[in-house]
């Protein structure tokens, strides 16, 4: 089965919409095709009228006859308008149901997608980029959609009208038909080429467009780096080479599409000089009559774009199951943390003790294991502290703690039941975790903090932002809680991002803390300050703290000293000191820093 069979089921849930939206667009094309029916015997009465005219010329009854000469032309008007705003109401009720089933399920396709994306692990947003991420889930999406709206109405249209169209001009003439179908065949074959072109130039284009819209997103995203190294020029011609290479395959495409058009008038006209000519000749012989030409000529016309957009229909098709191959990679992908059959549901509440035995990780490309045997245990309501150099594992560590990263090997025990047994909501909702690299949201302060929390009230964000050390700094603002941090945060300092991030984890008063380095952004008054709240909350949760600064751990119950992945040295800050190991070195050193500081 092909990849646009995996859209079947949408077509099933919404056949209430389908079912009545292809039967209108089979009414609305039978309709359309009467009208030059009409047509024709609007054209052939004219004759017939003017030999009466000659009949009763100069009699009282020519007034009578010029009265129904108008009414009969007036009626055959009215019928072909009546035909037309009946086709038109119809085609009003065909987009109404198919096009807006088109959009219910374009709606379907997109929450999935990006439901799933929000499920998905670490390693895949590696793998992929976000302007190719952004461009799936909206470029392709609505590739897929054309095809599930335009594209269908279209082929039930175009082949209602075709069909019904050739078997009328087969009953009135074979011969005339025959010769006025001609150029049909050229124009699908040529209009195909042409779609085939538009579907390569196409893709073409929309890979330069995922690559433009990564640049951006990164430049956007670093523009204080790009700032900080004046980068700007160099980043202006990079984009511009970028933007040059879009431009070449924008025109690419317009060119193919720009030809099609004159292509498509040229072989039209040529099917009506056609008709006029052999139907002429057949008029002479007393075959067809008059109004059969003008008939045709209305049927040219008429089957002209169905004929013709059936080779945008195969490009659509084509584009839309591209398309749909592009999402099925991102949604077949099988999270890596997910629960499985091994999670137990009933598991709704967490008491916060944490063991590590026998740890083992490795990330994808690296030689060295980034933690290598580490095992411990803490006590729930207990504090953890994780110090060592650049490099030795620390965040990898705390990382396995809310799971967003399994072990290799060993295992990870919450309460003493292994991690994966744990229901991920549950092990999420009584966590709250500060990573090193802060993210804060195009928001106000409140609604970022209240992030941890979404139904917190005022007085709980005050009281998260006051054991932040952050609710001096908001009374500042001008707009105090309500001001605008801008993208990523921008508006505010490292420090301020840091103790707005810290709040959100604080809010949610998790039965787990665990803080990768959160500190580092903060001078060492607001340090002392964040940990005396945190010693406020003593007894109310479990802490683990990854920091560089050896004055935010010296009060932890267990401290682990990390070295290039192993634990080389555990214990109270005391005996650490006297072990005379890397701590007692790491701690000399940041004395001797802080001396130096003092003096300078």
């Amino acid at each position: 089965m092909g990849p646009l069979s995996r859209l079947n089921h949408y077509f099933w849930k919404y056949w209430y919409l389908f079912v009545p939206g292809l039967l209108f667009t089979m009414l609305s094309a039978g309709f359309q095709t009467t009208v030059p029916m009409v047509v024709r015997q609007a054209v052939d009465s004219i004759p017939r009228l003017v030999r009466l005219h000659s009949v009763f010329d100069g009699t009282a009854a020519q007034a009578a006859l010029y009265s129904y000469f108008f009414i009969t032309l007036l009626m055959f008007a009215g019928v072909i308008l009546l035909l037309s705003a009946t086709s038109g109401v119809f085609m009003f009720l065909m987009r109404q149901t198919i096009v807006v089933a088109s959009r219910h399920i374009e709606y379907d396709l997109r929450n999935a997608l990006y439901d799933h994306l929000q499920r998905l692990s670490p390693r895949f947003y590696q793998e992929y980029s976000t302007g190719d991420v952004i461009t799936r889930a909206t470029d392709d999406i609505e590739k897929v959609r054309r095809y599930i709206g335009p594209a269908i109405m279209y082929v039930t249209r175009s082949l209602s009208i075709v069909l019904v169209v050739v078997s009328v001009m087969f009953f009135i003439s074979p011969t005339l038909t025959f010769y006025a179908l001609i150029p049909m065949p050229l124009l699908a074959v040529s209009v195909f080429f042409m779609a085939r072109m538009v579907h390569e130039r196409s893709d073409r284009l929309q890979q330069q467009y995922s690559s433009l819209t990564s640049r951006v997103q990164e430049a956007l995203a670093g523009i204080r780096v790009l700032k900080a190294y004046t980068r700007e020029e160099a980043e202006a011609d990079a984009f511009e080479d970028e933007s040059r290479d879009y431009k070449k395959r924008n025109l690419d495409l317009a060119l193919v599409d720009s030809a099609w058009r004159p292509t498509f008038l040229l072989l039209v006209g040529l099917s009506t000089i056609i008709v006029v000519w052999v139907g002429g000749r057949l008029v002479a012989e007393g075959v067809i009559t008059i109004g059969n030409i003008a008939e045709y000529i209305i049927y040219v016309s008429i089957m002209t774009w169905p004929v013709a957009s059936l080779g945008f229909i195969i490009t659509m098709i084509q584009r839309a199951s591209a398309s749909v191959k592009r999402l099925q990679k991102i949604v077949d992908t099988e999270p890596d943390i997910a629960d499985t059959e091994r999670t137990d549901p009933s598991i709704t509440d967490i008491d916060g003790r944490i063991t590590f035995e026998n740890v083992w990780f490795q990330y994808d490309g690296e030689s060295e294991a980034a933690l290598k045997g580490v095992s411990f245990d803490l006590g729930a309501d207990e504090t953890l502290a994780v110090v060592g150099r650049t490099g030795s594992g620390k965040s990898t560590l705390v990382r396995m703690i809310p799971r967003l990263m399994d072990p290799d090997r060993g295992t990870v025990r919450i309460d003493g039941r292994d991690v994966r047994e744990i229901p991920l909501d549950t092990l999420r909702s009584h966590l709250g975790y500060v990573p090193q690299d802060v993210f804060l949201f195009s928001d106000t302060v409140a609604n970022n903090i209240a992030f941890g929390k979404l139904d917190a009230d005022e007085d709980e964000i005050r009281t998260a932002a006051k054991e932040a050390d952050l609710l001096g700094n908001v009374q500042d603002f001008p707009d105090g809680f309500e001001t605008f941090v801008g993208e990523r945060g921008i508006t505010l300092s490292g420090g301020q991002q840091q103790r707005t991030s810290i709040a959100r984890a604080l809010i949610r008063d998790p039965r787990i803390l665990v803080f990768d380095d959160a500190l580092s952004a903060v001078d060492t008054a607001t340090e002392r300050n964040i940990l005396q709240s945190l010693r406020r909350r003593q007894g109310s949760h479990t802490l683990v703290i990854v920091s560089h600064r050896l004055s935010a751990v010296q009060e932890a119950d267990l401290i682990l000293v990390m070295d290039e992945g192993r634990v080389v040295e555990r214990g109270t800050h005391e005996d650490l000191v006297n072990n005379d190991g890397l701590y007692a070195d790491l701690h000399e050193k940041q004395l001797l820093e802080e001396e130096i500081e003092a003096i300078g």
